[in-house]
């Protein structure tokens, strides 16, 4: 824990993004249709209603209705459909 701090204060210190060295989850939402997410690591389930997927921090549900998967990489992902709530 001590040296994850350490290195988020050296990133901090020399203007870097964190979501780019620490491998945090960087989400972009557009409106309620269409969500972008960085940095996962995997995907824990995906149903027409809801996407579990885990990050660095935890976590992330995304639930809502006709969600479909439209891009799948090995870190990122784009998901579409009826956006309700996303989750960390």
């Amino acid at each position: 824990m001590a040296r994850r701090h350490t290195l988020r204060r050296a990133v901090q210190a020399a203007g870097i993004p964190e979501d780019i060295v620490l491998g945090m989850p960087r989400v972009l939402l557009r409106g309620d249709s269409s969500l972008l997410l960085e940095n996962h690591r995997g995907v824990l389930e995906y149903a027409p209603e809801r996407l579990r997927v885990r990050t660095s921090l935890g976590v992330m549900t995304v639930e809502g209705e006709g969600l479909t998967l439209t891009a799948l990489g090995d870190t990122d992902l784009m998901l579409t459909g009826s956006i309700r709530g996303v989750t960390l």
